[in-house]
């Protein structure tokens, strides 16, 4: 029940925001909102990954899935670098992609700094926004390859599926093609990087320094990718109604 409700919340609250952002850009013809939005879900995302929760998709027949609570906003910086691909082209992606990167860096920098802060108020408040490096690391590796991927093949099917077309609006069509199949390889690749680098390849190099850091075992990676995959397609899919909205609103303006 909890997942279904956060699940309803998530779509209305994708909504608004499609909406919005698609607007603003319309209007300006920039896409700063959309480069804010999409470095506020992968601040997030980082933040959340620390966290492993078990979510239930019953209500869809698929059952209980273990993975990073990220999972819940991280399919959606693909929605961003999509509506950014249909109006601005992946040029513009791969200028947010390293904008964002260069935020994320100075982020985890000011976050050092404050941890070794004295503390006044116990317990240190920074501790629950604590950054695990092997997370921090893995998360940035499965960014920048996953982002980038999902920018080329965008492109690549919206070319495709042009050339096979009469006109604009034949191909206009088929917008769901290029959301859905780009942002299912590319999350699913995230998920095959991501979740082992964090969990058993870096920390198994950090245990040679820090013996009290141990990796996860492979069958607890091979979970948490399965759940992982899972969730991320299940969101990644059900944004497409919103690419729709974004395209109708470039078109109007």
């Amino acid at each position: 029940m909890e997942t279904l409700i956060i699940s309803i919340g998530i779509f209305i609250t994708l909504g608004i925001f499609t909406y919005i952002t698609a607007k603003y850009t319309a209007i300006t013809n920039s896409y700063y909102g959309l480069l804010a939005s999409y470095i506020l879900f992968l601040t997030l995302a980082q933040f959340f990954a620390t966290k492993i929760a078990v979510f239930n998709l019953d209500f869809i027949l698929l059952g209980e899935f273990k993975a990073p609570v990220g999972v819940i906003v991280f399919p959606f910086t693909l929605q961003i670098t999509d509506m950014v691909n249909e109006k601005f082209g992946r040029k513009a992606v791969y200028n947010m992609i390293w904008i964002a990167l260069v935020c994320q860096i100075v982020m985890v920098i000011f976050l050092i700094f404050a941890s070794y802060l004295p503390v006044v108020n116990e317990p240190d408040p920074f501790a629950a926004f604590a950054i695990v490096p092997a997370i921090t690391l893995a998360s940035w590796t499965s960014f920048l390859i996953s982002e980038r991927f999902d920018a080329w093949i965008y492109d690549n099917i919206r070319e495709w599926i042009r050339n096979r077309t009469q006109d604009d609006d034949d191909w206009w069509k088929y917008l769901w093609i290029r959301n859905v199949f780009s942002d299912v390889l590319s999350l699913g690749l995230d998920s095959i990087i991501f979740v082992p680098l964090a969990f058993y390849v870096l920390p198994s190099i950090q245990g040679f320094i820090d013996t009290t850091i141990q990796p996860a075992d492979i069958d607890f990676v091979l979970v948490l990718i399965l759940g992982q995959v899972a969730i991320k397609w299940f969101l990644g899919v059900i944004d497409t109604p919103f690419m729709y909205l974004t395209r109708w609103i470039y078109d109007k303006n």
